[in-house]
């Protein structure tokens, strides 16, 4: 799977996890997608790793949400309300940097709590966290802090999503 497909159901994970309500419904999902890419795949060719019915962005982003809910609210809520205080005065670019250091310092104290130790499930648990926090702060930000997770998850996770066999693996462990 080229990291490009991965952008691509990256874009469609986020649209799914941003939406307003938490839990979508994957018919309707699919529904749209047959609508959007008459193909029936949303356009992404699998190479094989990953099965054609193993992404499904709605479950995805479901599961996503699942993860983000296991932080100890204690330890990283402070970090992440300076990171919402700062971001409703920062422009795009300070955004997606911002966005990637407090990311960066969440998975750190996440791992220091006893959290999950793999670097970069932290991470993604840190990203997921932070964007919906975020977006339930500050919604008129939420197509900033939308871009400023894209922007992290394609330059920071990719290649590791791609070794893990693609969204539907890593979402699932």
């Amino acid at each position: 799977m080229a990291p490009k497909d991965i952008a691509n159901q990256t874009a469609l994970i986020l649209n799914c996890l941003f939406k307003d309500e938490p839990k979508s419904s994957a018919r309707t999902y699919k529904k749209s997608a047959k609508l959007v890419y008459p193909q029936g795949n949303a356009g992404l060719v699998s190479d094989g790793v990953e099965d054609d019915d193993s992404f499904d962005p709605v479950i995805i982003a479901d599961q996503l949400r699942n993860i983000a809910d296991q932080y100890n609210k204690d330890v990283l809520q402070p970090l992440m309300d300076q990171f919402v205080g700062q971001a409703q005065a920062a422009a795009g670019d300070q955004l997606a940097a911002m966005f990637s250091q407090t990311v960066d310092t969440l998975s750190k104290n996440w791992v220091s709590q006893g959290g999950d130790v793999r670097q970069e499930m932290c991470a993604l648990k840190a990203a997921t966290a932070l964007g919906l926090y975020a977006r339930k702060k500050c919604p008129e930000l939420t197509a900033s802090v939308r871009n400023a997770m894209a922007q992290f998850l394609n330059t920071r996770l990719a290649g590791w999503i791609v070794h893990q066999g693609g969204w539907g693996q890593v979402a699932a462990e």
